[in-house]
């Protein structure tokens, strides 16, 4: 009885000390890692070469996606454009090739999981694997919440997140075994912030940002896939026509971004592997600034600031 009684108080002040221990390394891990990135801000790694990269863009043939693939294939990036409409994705990858650059497109609806498969198969035995997915394409109906049809709703969703999942899917693997890659999702300052006449909107870019978040947790989890890097991206109002009627009080402090711009930010993003891109960057600080305050005060800002979009007929 005694013996076994020792050996029960041991084993209690064995896992204490352990957890101390556990405690201690977090303490001098934290220090070291803030220390890092504070370095890293003042002296930036050199960016990431992307020459000879096989980098998917969905909704390739307009904004974005469009900016996306020409920016990449300047850089020596063999670029795949995929996009619902051939016209503008054939015009996209036209113009890369009257620039010098590799490029390759296909129509492809990516809300559908079976033309995601059967694209992806082409792609395989055209180009060869991809190295680093984007998944661009997305909708935004501007309307009140009761105005929007439960198809509406379905679309929304089918576009804005259950694409990703489509053509994660399909190259994550690959990834896998090559033991590297990079998946973007290019989602919204609406992924972080929500706003009205646009609420299904918001829900799908949230929603991203989840998909994107739990994945990240998972590739990196016992150092499972250190090498596979995710980059969620959250750009504020975009002239790409998605926002027909945006408002905004103080366009000088945050004025509408082009899609050149965003297409610029979003690669060095990729290129300096960095996990989260807001762009304007304010916008991140804004973010986190925002949900430190009490929430009376929030929506008080948010009410001086009178930003966000106007419900559109279409």
């Amino acid at each position: 009885m005694a013996y076994g009684k020792m050996v029960g108080i041991i084993m209690v002040v064995y896992q204490y000390v352990l957890l101390v221990c556990d405690f201690v390394h977090l303490i001098v891990l934290s220090a070291f890692l803030m220390l890092k990135s504070l370095w890293q801000l003042m002296f930036p790694l050199p960016l990431k070469a992307i020459t000879g990269e096989v980098v998917l863009v969905t909704g390739a043939g307009h904004g974005i996606g469009r900016e996306l693939g020409l920016q990449f294939a300047r850089l020596g990036a063999r670029v795949v454009c995929l996009d619902i409409n051939e016209a503008n994705n054939n015009k996209t990858v036209a113009d890369i090739g009257k620039e010098g650059g590799s490029a390759w497109g296909y129509r492809c609806d990516v809300s559908s999981k079976e033309d995601v498969h059967a694209v992806s198969d082409k792609i395989r035995k055209d180009v060869g694997d991809v190295t680093i997915l984007v998944n661009n394409a997305g909708i935004m109906p501007c309307k009140p919440f009761l105005k929007h049809t439960p198809e509406d709703v379905h679309n929304i969703f089918k576009v804005n997140v259950f694409s990703h999942f489509w053509t994660v899917q399909e190259w994550l693997p690959s990834f896998v075994v090559a033991g590297r890659g990079h998946v973007v999702a290019v989602s919204s300052i609406c992924g972080l912030m929500a706003t009205s006449n646009l609420v299904p909107y918001c829900s799908s870019k949230h929603a991203v940002k989840g998909l994107m978040d739990g994945l990240t947790e998972e590739m990196r989890y016992a150092g499972r896939n250190p090498d596979i890097k995710f980059t969620g991206v959250y750009p504020f109002i975009v002239d790409t026509g998605l926002a027909k009627k945006p408002r905004i009080r103080f366009p000088s402090f945050n004025p509408i971004l082009t899609a050149e711009y965003c297409a610029t930010k979003i690669i060095e993003g990729v290129r300096s592997e960095e996990e989260i891109v807001c762009i304007p960057s304010k916008d991140y600080y804004g973010h986190i600034l925002m949900h430190l305050i009490p929430r009376r005060v929030r929506r008080a800002f948010l009410d001086f600031m009178d930003t966000g979009v106007d419900e559109a007929d279409k």
